[in-house]
């Protein structure tokens, strides 16, 4: 399905279905303009995405002579038909460190360090090996390295006359990448900022401060003006800086209640913590998530818990380490190889964690938005 969304320049969106995935769709963009295309992410690589963007690159009339591809960042869904374009001559624009972290995952087993961490943080053995077998992102990612133009904040692309602003919006991904037409106002946010949905937050392999990546980037963001806002997932409902406002708060809401576990259940590790704190998956229990949702979930949670670490509100038996080799995997064996946290003030105090927010906005958000 294609559907124009802008005009001069000409920017459509091709829906490309996503299946068994809560995210449903992604949202392929392309940018005509004066005989030259620009096509932003690709969806997963597996027939069904395959079938929906090239179907809609065919109605649109695409000729690949003419054509650039830019990846807002490194995730399958937005990159795992790369191939398919880049066997037909399409040069790929990708951020340069979701690049070379994509290439290293593909080379080295980025996977398996991240299982590591998991494992540590008591993430069990048999739920981790249950996920490998269904998560997308592991199945449907490109399978090999592919040839790219590598950007930074702040690089210009030109595509027919149009220049699109590359801002770099870590947080989802490390090298997480918006696209600004400013004479437009135009801003294609990719997995940075949604409005169906809150992007997922994670740990990084050697990437030691995600969520407050994602927290100061989300404020460059709401400095830019922006009139039309194109995600990469779902549908754009309201003002972009209303929306900012609460992620932001959503976060700092998560901050509260993660601290608030742990200091009712000291000692606890990260998997027990993820486990008594709210989630989207409404109705369910815990128990009743798959390995795939508690992944997620994890890495959210260990996010959060690295923030409150870095600012000294709670304590760990073992300082959490995200900077594990790429080759190594030491499984633990005994209980005592999980990390262990215990909260060092109540969540009460947490008011030194905004400077923008009061505990008050803290309260209103629970209320609002949860």
């Amino acid at each position: 399905m294609v559907e124009q969304l802008y005009h001069n320049p000409d920017i459509y969106r091709i829906y490309v279905p996503l299946p068994d995935n809560p995210l449903k769709y992604l949202n392929c963009y392309v940018l005509v303009s004066n005989g030259e295309t620009l096509i932003i992410d690709t969806g997963f690589n597996r027939p069904e995405c395959k079938q929906a963007l090239f179907d809609g690159l065919d109605e649109l009339q695409v000729d690949f002579a003419h054509t650039k591809l830019f990846l807002t960042h490194l995730h399958g869904d937005h990159s795992g038909l790369t191939e398919e374009l880049t066997v037909r001559g399409v040069p790929v624009f990708m951020n340069a460190i979701d690049y070379n972290y994509l290439c290293q995952q593909l080379a080295s087993g980025g996977w398996q360090a991240m299982e590591q961490i998991f494992l540590s943080e008591g993430f069990p053995m048999e739920e981790i090996e249950k996920q490998k077998k269904g998560n997308q992102a592991r199945l449907y990612s490109p399978h090999h390295p592919f040839p790219a133009s590598k950007v930074s904040d702040n690089d210009l692309l030109t595509v027919g006359g149009i220049t699109l602003r590359c801002i770099h919006a870590p947080g989802h991904t490390p090298g997480h990448t918006c696209l600004y037409i400013e004479d437009k106002e135009i801003l294609f946010s990719g997995d940075h900022i949604l409005f169906d949905i809150t992007p997922n937050i994670s740990v990084w392999r050697n990437v030691p401060f995600s969520l407050a990546d994602y927290l100061e980037s989300l404020q460059k963001i709401k400095y830019l003006k922006v009139s039309h806002t194109f995600p990469g997932h779902r549908e754009f409902h309201g003002d972009i800086q209303d929306r900012i406002d609460a992620l932001t708060l959503h976060h700092h809401a998560r901050l509260k209640e993660i601290l608030d576990a742990i200091d009712h259940h000291p000692d606890c590790t990260a998997y027990e913590t993820a486990g008594r704190i709210s989630w989207s998956a409404r109705g369910r229990a815990w128990e009743d998530f798959s390995p795939n949702q508690k992944w997620f979930a994890m890495g959210e949670t260990l996010a959060h818990i690295k923030r409150l670490s870095d600012r000294g509100a709670i304590s760990s038996t073992r300082p959490l380490s995200l900077n594990t080799p790429n080759n190594t995997l030491n499984i633990p064996t005994a209980k005592t190889a999980e990390n262990r946290y215990r909260a060092l003030c109540h969540s009460s105090d947490l008011f030194f964690y905004s400077q923008r927010f009061s505990d008050d906005d803290f309260c209103e958000h629970i209320t609002h938005y949860a």
